[in-house]
């Protein structure tokens, strides 16, 4: 074992940080829990500059070990330079008086968690940065896609157990002393028994929560305006039990688009729509690749809900008389994805939700024409130029039919969803909007 520890040190010192988290999830596997396994992880993240991961691994490693010094010193320091680095913004703020921001904004410190959903956690952070607000995200459940977190603890392993909801009880009381607000997504709090609540309302936080779609929707409901809906959860009396007892601890809920409001507006004092966002300058828009034979992609992220059983039979007919290719984007990073969905010349998202998701405006950001069902009752609720082609599970085969018959007016939609995402999804003005909620809650 002391070997292992010493090859890890050796790559943390040659910056070769891969294979040193390659060898410390090796340590944390099979070694047994010791100090250097937090204070190795701590080091490598801080060597990276990742500083808020690295606090949070030094002072998991010293609630564990209070004897270890060497933990003790880096929670210390970190803790000191962090008040340090406030301190300082928050002098140079007052001192530079034709900022445009508005000066208070950089007292205002935002914590995210604890889930991050198609990135919006961390894209909002980024934006509230951009209007000089102090603004971190924490993540219990990293996954495949390789999003980023300020502060990311993996708990898809763990159980929902007292001694488990001890230590985030004791991290939600060090978090509490370091944000004023807390915006969490998804159901999800800072313990799995939302025994942090009480803690932070003691304190006069400003309390938040952010629902996405599974965590809200709920069937019977949908189905009164959406007669192909498909839920992912449906276990609607748990659905309703959790935003009850969300509703009482939160009056303030955001949800992306009408079609969730309807399930959380009788929970929540306040219901208030924000839709998805994207960091534009990472979206180029992509002209229609000049491939041999058109290429149509799908990501199967849920099949049930995505339908993509529909989607797969009528590619199947279309291909009897079609000369097109078709790929399944699955099992792939953001960034890989990205990369497919950029050489392609139609995308299907999905046939059940009646609403469009973070895929399609990523996909429409980069001049993607892109299939998805939109119910009645959204167009109703959206902007008159959505450009976005309907399909259901009925329609799906004569709508792609359609887009290779006039592969020329696909260009001319690629191009509007561009202009669409900028007006209503772009990250700096959805952040502005979150900022302004952000003041107003009590």
């Amino acid at each position: 074992m002391n070997n292992l520890i010493s090859h890890i040190a050796k790559h943390i010192q040659a910056k070769e940080y891969s294979k040193a988290f390659d060898l410390l999830q090796v340590l944390q596997k099979n070694g047994p829990n010791s100090p250097e396994l937090y204070l190795l992880t701590g080091i490598a993240y801080l060597e990276m500059s990742m500083v808020e991961n690295a606090w949070l691994w030094f002072w998991r490693g010293y609630e564990q070990f209070p004897s270890d010094q060497a933990l003790k010193e880096y929670v210390s320091l970190l803790n000191s330079t962090r008040e340090r680095e406030l301190k300082v913004k928050q002098t140079l703020q007052s001192l530079h008086t034709t900022s445009s921001f508005n000066h208070t904004n950089g007292d205002l410190r935002v914590l995210q968690g604890s889930i991050e959903i198609a990135n919006q956690m961390h894209t909002l952070a980024k934006g509230l940065h951009y209007h000089d607000v102090y603004a971190k995200t924490l993540n219990y459940y990293p996954y495949y896609l390789g999003y980023t977190s300020d502060y990311a603890w993996s708990l898809l392993d763990q159980k929902n157990t007292p001694s488990l909801n001890e230590k985030l009880r004791k991290l939600s009381q060090e978090l509490c002393d370091q944000f004023d607000l807390f915006h969490f997504h998804f159901g999800t709090c800072l313990t799995w028994d939302a025994s942090d609540i009480p803690i932070l309302k003691n304190d006069n936080k400003k309390l938040l929560m952010h629902h996405w779609g599974s965590d809200a929707r709920i069937g019977s409901l949908a189905k009164q305006t959406n007669p192909y809906v498909v839920v992912k959860n449906q276990d609607e009396t748990g659905i309703r039990r959790n935003l009850a007892r969300l509703g009482h601890s939160f009056q303030h809920c955001i949800v992306p688009d009408m079609e969730l409001a309807q399930y959380v507006k009788d929970y929540y004092e306040h219901v208030h729509i924000l839709p998805s966002s994207i960091d534009l300058t990472h979206y180029d828009l992509v002209d229609l690749p000049k491939n041999n034979k058109p290429l149509i992609v799908h990501a199967p992220t849920s099949p049930l809900v995505k339908g993509t059983s529909y989607i797969t039979k009528a590619i199947e007919q279309l291909q009897l008389t079609y000369d097109f290719d078709f790929e399944l984007i699955q099992g792939k990073s953001h960034e890989e994805a990205k990369k497919m969905y950029e050489r392609a010349d139609l995308v299907i998202d999905q046939l059940h939700i009646g609403s469009y998701g973070l895929l399609a405006v990523e996909c429409m950001a980069m001049g993607k024409p892109v299939i998805c069902w939109i119910s009645d009752y959204m167009k109703e609720h959206y902007p008159d130029c959505l450009p976005i082609i309907s399909a259901n599970p009925d329609t799906i085969t004569e709508i792609i039919k359609h887009c290779l018959d006039n592969q020329d007016g696909l260009i001319d939609i690629g191009k509007q969803g561009r202009i669409y995402v900028e007006e209503h999804h772009d990250m700096i003005k959805n952040s502005a909007t979150l900022l302004n909620l952000y003041t107003r809650i009590k």
